[in-house]
């Protein structure tokens, strides 16, 4: 029994290290990408299932799939797209659809309501419930991505189509 005393000691302080190290990652992607057969510009969110749950605050009882409108008022509230002159373009909802980890949110907007290159994207979705949320934005064009990084206190962009 004195034998397994520091077996078991040592087993304690390995598994409280590990739980002290382990930290969830918050990420969500936006992607922007022209395209060119349709004139639009399509924007897709993803995001983890759980972290949007929480931003909507759903009940276990609720499904999020169940949740659209809400969640279409979540994504306008915290995702804004302004040309240069500061006029807001209004995203028109597509879909979303989820999987048992991912939520995915669709949008777009037509490329003859865009008037200039250079747009200001807001993307602070789920910044509020989470201080180490970091949002990517790929922006695609002719086959070439830009990435920007986002998170709270800098949640704002300027990108070029």
């Amino acid at each position: 029994m004195k034998n397994l005393l520091p077996l078991v000691v040592a087993i304690t302080m390995l598994a409280l290290s590990l739980h002290a190290n382990a930290h969830r990652y918050h990420f969500g992607l936006t992607e922007l990408s022209v395209n060119e057969r349709t004139q639009t510009l399509e924007i897709s969110h993803r995001f983890f299932v759980a972290d949007m749950d929480r931003a909507l605050s759903l009940s276990a009882s609720k499904e999020l799939k169940e949740a659209q409108q809400p969640m279409e008022n979540y994504v306008n509230a915290r995702f804004q797209i302004s040309d240069d002159n500061g006029e807001l373009l209004t995203p028109q909802w597509v879909g979303m659809e989820a999987d048992v980890h991912d939520v995915w949110i669709y949008q777009e907007i037509p490329l003859a309501s865009i008037h200039t290159e250079k747009l200001r994207v807001r993307q602070s979705m789920l910044m509020e419930i989470e201080r180490d949320q970091v949002n990517t934005i790929n922006v695609t064009e002719n086959g070439k991505t830009e990435s920007y990084t986002l998170n709270p206190g800098a949640s704002q962009v300027t990108v070029t189509l």
